[in-house]
């Protein structure tokens, strides 16, 4: 009987362990499925129109080109004009809201500490979605009625063609940029500047370490994590950068604002050639990857 009651308590813990795995696929399942379908079939079908000539017509069959699309890339006077624009805008906007980002969090984290309204006022722009951030600064940068410039006809200063003007377009829209997404770096690096550890800090106090000193060797060494993760993620989004010059300066003036995101946009629906415009979108994900990798090898995230 106490064989018995073993081999079937044996097949019992089998079978139990059995349905759990079985019930653990089948949790996972839903989560897989909406995968599969929102981002592994898209690529894989942006990697098969990338080969391929699609014409507007639908009822044309795609015409098989292999590298062509990417061939097209390194001849493309106007791609090559809005990878400048990208990486412009990228280096300038992401250095200026981490250096603005980090300030403001250590002047709330050592001075202003209590101050929590303050901390919630400043987050608010993040929050807004960007399609009403574009619209307001469009009304803040209007040529006649904006409040910019009218803040420059009280100062005596001449108006300004913001969004209009060859070399004020680009800086209008980095302005805006820094506006909205300063405050992430903010968050981020205020909850680093939260965790950090107080003994080191007393321990320099101790030995005589000046706040410039402590800030060096143990402030920016204990936030390299958080520090690469913000930068890692403002330079993701800053290079499929679309709602600001959309709205605000459409590509113009003279396609000096014209990045990636638009010019992906303007090959596939405005050019109606989705097999370039999928080449295009190709290479920015090929360069998002590389540049992540890099990153996170440089900041030692990663082996």
């Amino acid at each position: 009987m106490k064989g018995k009651s073993a081999a079937s308590l044996a097949i019992g813990g089998g079978l139990e362990r059995w349905a759990e795995r079985r019930l653990r696929y089948l949790m996972l399942a839903p989560a897989v499925l909406i995968l599969l379908a929102l981002t592994i079939f898209p690529s894989l079908y942006m990697f098969y129109a990338a080969v391929h000539r699609i014409s507007p017509n639908p009822d044309l069959p795609w015409q098989f080109v292999g590298a062509a699309n990417f061939a097209r890339l390194f001849s493309d006077g106007q791609f090559q004009a809005a990878l400048r624009n990208t990486a412009i805008f990228t280096v300038v906007a992401v250095s200026v809201e981490f250096l603005l980002g980090l300030g403001l969090a250590l002047l709330l984290d050592k001075y202003i500490r209590r101050m929590t309204f303050l901390k919630t006022v400043l987050m608010i722009p993040m929050m807004l979605p960007p399609i009403a951030v574009a619209i307001t600064w469009k009304l803040i940068y209007e040529p006649q009625f904006g409040v910019l410039n009218e803040i420059m006809y009280r100062l005596g200063l001449p108006p300004q063609a913001w969004a209009g003007d060859v070399d004020l377009a680009m800086f209008s829209i980095i302005v805006a940029d820094v506006w909205q997404w300063t405050p992430f770096i903010f968050l981020l690096m205020l909850a680093g500047l939260a965790s950090l550890p107080v003994e080191p800090y007393e321990a320099a106090e101790l030995d005589g370490a000046s706040s410039w000193r402590q800030f060096w060797d143990l402030t920016i060494p204990f936030l390299k994590p958080v520090i690469a993760i913000a930068l890692l993620l403002r330079v993701m989004d800053a290079l499929r950068l679309f709602d600001l010059v959309f709205i605000l300066t459409g590509g113009g003036p003279a396609d000096r604002t014209k990045v990636l995101s638009l010019y992906i946009y303007q090959v596939a629906y405005r050019f109606a050639d989705p097999g370039y415009a999928a080449a295009i979108s190709l290479f920015v994900l090929f360069v998002t990857i590389v540049l992540s990798t890099w990153f996170m090898k440089r900041m030692r995230l990663v082996e």
